[in-house]
């Protein structure tokens, strides 16, 4: 199959399945108000980056020794990792100001 034909193939596969009732019916969007995502207030806790040393563990075997590792590379990195945490929040916060600045022109 030539890359050209390859989506009208994929398209004419799918509408066939379709009919058989492999998949779902078309869930493409046609026109009308796009699907309401997290509000500003969601995008205001998001933005905060917060690492949890507690999602820090190993499910491997002798996992307690790789846990306690990871935990000393973390406390070894603790200002390296706080500066790029900072960093990040500071993006995501004015990120989070400039969608507000837009809501409000609305």
């Amino acid at each position: 199959m030539r890359p050209e034909n390859a989506a009208d193939a994929a398209r004419a596969a799918a509408e066939r399945k379709r009919r058989e009732g492999l998949y779902p019916g078309d869930t493409v969007a046609h026109g009308g108000k796009p699907p309401a995502g997290p509000d500003l207030a969601q995008l205001r806790q998001w933005a905060i980056v917060e690492v949890d040393p507690d999602l820090l563990y190993s499910t491997r075997k002798g996992g307690a020794v790789i846990t306690w590792f990871k935990r000393m590379l973390l406390r070894l990195l603790r200002q390296y990792t706080t500066e790029l945490e900072a960093q990040q929040t500071r993006f995501n916060v004015g990120v989070v100001a400039y969608l507000e600045s837009l809501e409000k022109r609305k």
